[in-house]
């Protein structure tokens, strides 16, 4: 008899261990399983980043709002519309619809407020697409984890909490001048340095002395100067792209034929053509306006900016 309750409990015993394996197994099963998928979800559908055509983001660096019109994303801002940075907002979609480990978190509400992710303390991103009457993303995105590299984020009216990478927040609580295209002189193939022949720099008059001319040419390779002894060919080089690459601070309401020019900086491109940069008057907050040829847009231009572009006759001789 009691060898018979001794084999029952080894056999007992047996089968709870074979049990527990199994359950272990078929956990290592759906782990493994799990990971092969790799990440499975996207705040926004593809198909919607296709659409959209209205972006409102709110958060610790203010509001902007993004619109679409003929495929070119811009920034609408008093009544008016400015160029955005269509890279930056490509970049943006690209992030909120690509797959990712968002773990679920919660999905009371009561988590809501201790992760930053109430409607009034939270950062927001509003995506809408033509005729949807409804957002097609209104996403909440709160706190950082305690490690700094996640964040928790919820669509509105949602009580799920997820989190995962944070690669949204620098775009949620960026300034609304982060998405906007500042850039001076257009992109474009005949303004790139190499294609530029000539130069000439017509300085603003500072404190009552004249105003200085400085014009440079391509010759034999290089860069000439008729006021210089010497060119230092490199350092006209480095002007040129730096000028090309030059941004405003920010977007003037005035329109560019109702400003007066006080400097200029006349480029040729060897196209028969000229650009020129106007540059006006000093304002009170020692900011100047600038727009270029042809241009609908002004630009305000900070002092050190203005240092940069009109470079004194010393930058440009050589030693």
């Amino acid at each position: 008899m009691d060898m018979s309750n001794r084999y029952n409990r080894k056999i007992a015993a047996l089968c709870a261990t074979v049990g527990v394996l199994a359950l272990v197994y078929a956990g290592l099963v759906v782990f493994d399983s799990e990971k092969a998928r790799g990440p499975s979800f996207s705040w926004l559908e593809t198909k919607w980043a296709d659409q959209a055509d209205r972006i409102e983001i709110a958060g610790d660096g203010g509001s902007v709002t993004l619109v679409r019109k003929n495929g070119l994303w811009f920034v609408s801002r008093d009544a008016a519309e400015y160029p955005a940075k269509q890279a930056r907002v490509q970049d943006f979609l690209s992030i909120l619809t690509a797959k990712g480990r968002y773990a679920v978190r919660g999905t009371e509400a009561s988590s809501h407020e201790r992760l930053g992710l109430t409607e009034d303390a939270a950062s927001r991103v509003t995506v809408r697409a033509g005729v949807a009457p409804y957002p097609v993303l209104d996403l909440l995105v709160g706190n950082r984890d305690s490690t700094g590299k996640e964040v928790y984020l919820r669509k509105s009216g949602a009580a799920e909490v997820r989190s995962g990478e944070d690669r949204i927040s620098d775009y949620a609580d960026s300034r609304p001048e982060a998405w906007l295209n500042l850039r001076l002189f257009p992109e474009a193939d005949y303004l790139k340095s190499e294609a530029v022949q000539r130069l000439r720099i017509e300085r603003p008059a500072v404190e009552g002395q004249p105003r200085s001319v400085l014009s440079l040419s391509r010759r034999d390779g290089g860069w000439t100067a008729e006021s210089l002894s010497a060119t230092d060919s490199g350092q006209v080089e480095s002007y040129l792209n730096a000028l090309l690459a030059a941004e405003g601070e920010d977007f003037l309401p005035e329109a560019p034929d109702t400003l007066q020019a006080e400097g200029r900086i006349i480029l040729e491109p060897g196209n028969g053509q000229e650009v020129i940069l106007f540059v006006g008057g000093l304002s009170e907050s020692k900011r100047r306006s600038a727009w270029i040829t042809g241009g609908a847009f002004t630009y305000s231009l900070a002092e050190w900016t203005l240092s940069r572009l009109f470079r004194d006759d010393s930058y440009f001789a050589r030693p």
